[in-house]
């Protein structure tokens, strides 16, 4: 057995030198900011409803939104809802419905009173409801909140909030007060040096449960000269929730913790070559406590303790007379995560259970080098080559962990792309990866594989006048998967996945008012075993799939568009024994289609889009399949 891997703290201290010399270069940007929202925009208003249906085959969605931002009567008003509905109708004697059900709402309301000075209100209401029986069958809550929002100068607005929150989880009812205090650093600029950010403070004392939600963001920005400039990017989170066990008569209650830090420099070197490098640290904190309610808890309380970081340098060249572009990048990035109980392990259920969490702590780093070349020839051709190639090592330091592996994952593309003619445009891709696994343990060393993808893909348009427009695709694939132990391992097999697809998109325009379109999709495919050595396979099964679609279009007047056609599709499936070819199974079904599209103005439409199919099965039987998605977006 091979010996584990000693280079976890090995790889941290040589990394925490690099995070000493880069954090002292420069400051954060627009990278790393997900676990912030970004700051207000009062600019950026857009009033929309939208409601979007769809059936497919017995599952059936509901989506309704509306966004409003508005002023009414000297007070600023903000509408968020959304609302999503899922059914799924199961055939049977009797019928069974499963449907979930989820309507979120956040209102708010400014009144300014003075330039310093504006009350606030705000409703929030989230309710769930879940009939497949399937975890939480219905939770609600909502909550209602009053303050004020005060600037005491055009950089700062401070925004005290109390209010009353009820919850609903499962029958069990809570409430209690909610206090919220929020800041608002509006965009400063001191000294070249840019500055804005947020934070929060919110509570949420539900008897017996504490909920928060609490938040800080600071973001820093300077530019020297042309693109040369320097961020910086802080945050800090943390959240609380609570859940009731009523299996076990136990609370469990998560808190998480998590600080952020990230760096950014871009430098210009001249106005053809530019460099930026990038840091990024990440520690995260997750308590997971039980506590009681009715009953002792049978579980320990555990904790997570994970920590991430990111670095990167890009390099990019581009030539302005020739049109030629280069980048290149180069990351690496490591990850640790530790699980533990907190409490004495003198016991020995303890110890089992400390034993049992430690199995879960992993080491992960990952090296990775990208390039790209955009390279025009002449006005009408160009070539793009990409690649990539990336190391992962993934080591598990307990004992009874086999999980630790290799992993090597190598992708390349190259494309050319070529205007022949007014009317005739080709393009050729081809492209190729290859993945190899690999297990440092004979527990899990079967799974150690190879897979290499290639795939060639030609297309071509053509256009030979205004009102004909046809394009056609081709694709050949292939998929080999091979096992190093695959001999050892007799439920272990290599295998191949071959595919060729061809697709035709054509339409014409009759005249102004009528129009063709024309849609077709062949593809075949087959899967096998795969014998590597020998560069042979026994064919398993295989498909044909054909999909024709035509409809004609009529437009009476600009925005409005009523189209009807038809659609057909079909799939062969054969099994092989030995070489013979067996049919398996056949199903096709056809139908009528109908578009309907109504824009009522320039960000406003209504469509609706339906499909009738006749299905016919491989033995014989037939059923009837009825298709529709509508879809509605109204500006207000």
């Amino acid at each position: 057995m091979p010996m584990r891997r000693d280079g976890v703290t090995g790889g941290w201290s040589r990394l925490a030198t690099v995070v000493v010399l880069l954090t002292s270069v420069a400051a954060a940007q627009d990278t790393q900011r997900e676990a912030y929202e970004p700051l207000p925009d009062s600019l950026a208003r857009r009033n929309v409803a939208s409601i979007l249906f769809e059936r497919n085959l017995n599952t059936f969605n509901w989506t309704g939104a509306v966004i409003v931002d508005t002023n009414s009567f000297g007070s600023r008003i903000r509408l968020n809802e959304l609302f999503t509905s899922n059914i799924i109708l199961l055939e049977g004697t009797p019928a069974q419905r499963l449907r979930s059900d989820h309507q979120r709402l956040a209102l708010s309301v400014n009144h300014p009173v003075n330039n310093e000075l504006s009350v606030a209100g705000e409703w929030l209401s989230s309710i769930y409801s879940d009939k497949k029986s399937v975890g939480l069958s219905t939770t609600a809550s909502n909550s209602v909140l009053g303050g004020i929002e005060y600037l005491p100068n055009e950089f700062l607005a401070l925004s005290p909030m109390i209010g009353h929150r009820w919850d609903n989880q499962a029958g069990a009812r809570d409430k209690g007060l909610t206090y919220e205090l929020g800041a608002r650093l509006n965009p400063l600029d001191l000294d070249g040096y840019h500055f804005e950010g947020n934070a929060q403070f919110h509570q949420d004392r539900l008897d017996p449960r504490l909920l928060e939600q609490h938040f800080a963001h600071l973001k820093t920005e300077k530019t020297f000269i042309g693109r040369t400039r320097d961020s910086l990017d802080i945050g800090f989170t943390r959240n609380r929730r609570e859940f009731y066990a009523f299996s076990s008569g136990t609370m469990e209650s998560r808190i998480e913790n998590a600080f952020s830090f990230a760096n950014l420099l871009n430098y210009e070197f001249s106005s053809s070559f530019a460099t930026a490098l990038f840091v990024n640290v990440y520690s995260r904190v997750l308590d997971k406590d039980f506590r009681s309610l009715t009953a002792m808890p049978t579980q320990f309380n555990t904790g997570i303790d994970e920590f991430r970081l990111d670095a990167s340098i890009d390099a990019t060249y581009q030539d302005e007379e020739t049109g030629m572009l280069a980048t290149t990048r180069f990351t690496r990035s490591e990850r640790s995560e530790k699980h533990f109980i907190k409490a004495p392990t003198a016991g020995a259920r303890e110890r089992l259970a400390q034993d049992q969490e430690t199995r879960k702590d992993n080491f992960a780093v990952r090296t990775a080098l990208s390039a790209l070349l955009d390279f025009p020839f002449t006005r009408s051709d160009r070539a793009l080559l990409s690649g990539a190639a990336s190391i992962l090592r993934y080591d598990t330091p307990a004992d009874s962990n086999f999980e630790d592996r290799d992993e090597l994952l190598v992708v390349f593309s190259l494309s050319t792309m070529h205007a022949v003619s007014r009317a005739l445009d080709l393009s050729f891709t081809l492209d190729g990866t290859l993945n190899h696994i690999v297990y440092l343990f004979s527990e899990r060393s079967a799974n150690n594989n190879i897979n290499r993808v290639l795939r060639f893909a030609p297309r071509t348009l053509f256009r030979p006048f205004t009102n004909f427009t046809s394009m056609n695709a081709f694709e050949v694939l292939a998929n080999y998967t091979v096992y190093d132990f695959e001999d050892r391992a007799t439920q272990v097999r290599s295998f191949s996945y071959r595919q060729f697809g061809w697709m035709d998109s054509t339409s014409l325009d009759l005249s102004r008012t009528l129009g063709l379109d024309f849609f077709a999709y062949l593809k075949l495919y087959d899967r096998g075993q795969l014998n590597w050595s020998e560069f042979s396979e026994r064919r398993e099964n295989s498909f044909i799939d054909k999909t024709y679609a035509l409809q004609a279009r009529f437009m009476p007047e600009a925005g409005l568009l009523f189209a009807v056609g038809v659609r057909y599709f079909s799939q062969t499936r054969y099994t092989y024994v030995g070489q013979d070819r067996k049919l398996d199974s056949f199903v096709r079904s056809v139908g009528p289609t109908c578009l309907i599209v109504w824009q009522l103005s320039r960000r406003s439409e209504v469509g609706i889009k339906g499909w009738y199919e006749q299905r016919r099965l491989g033995d014989g039987s037939s059923k009837s399949l009825t298709n529709m998605t509508m879809n509605i977006n109204i500006t207000l």
